[in-house]
């Protein structure tokens, strides 16, 4: 596929983004199998990683990996699960699901079946903790 084909490119990015870090969005959609989940897309139309130019696969993973550390520091989760699949939306995105005890899928994979509707005050949660992100990204 390719970026004219796209629905993030078509769309001129991804819809509900909460953070923009130097490589990728950081986006939270309102409706999410866990608490606190975020995907991060990339901003070059690539479908896999080592698409990415060498610079450009740095930037995109220390994106990824600051996103993953200020959830994990604002939320506290007991593990972060990360996820690239591509295979419903070939641009490259990472699914960052934190885990917690007692969570709908303790001790099996997420297969989506549990839905959380987001309101507005764990978004704006979720963009106070990326600003976090966003802010160590930058100076990298």
């Amino acid at each position: 596929m390719t970026s004219v084909e796209c629905p993030i490119c078509e769309g001129g990015g991804p819809t509900d983004v909460v953070a923009e870090l130097p490589a990728t969005w950081a986006t939270a959609p309102a409706i999410a199998a866990l608490p606190g989940y975020v995907c991060v897309v990339s901003k070059h139309h690539v479908v896999e990683p080592y698409e990415l130019s060498a610079e450009g696969r740095i930037q995109f993973w220390n994106d990824c990996l600051a996103v993953a550390q200020a959830l994990a520091a604002a939320l506290l989760p007991v593990k972060m699960n990360y996820e690239i699949h591509g295979n419903t939306i070939p641009h490259l995105h990472m699914h960052l699901y934190p885990r917690y005890a007692g969570d709908p899928y303790e001790g099996r994979a997420i297969d989506g079946s549990a839905r959380f509707m987001r309101d507005a005050a764990e978004v704006g949660r979720l963009r106070r903790a990326l600003a976090a992100a966003e802010n160590q990204a930058r100076a990298d």
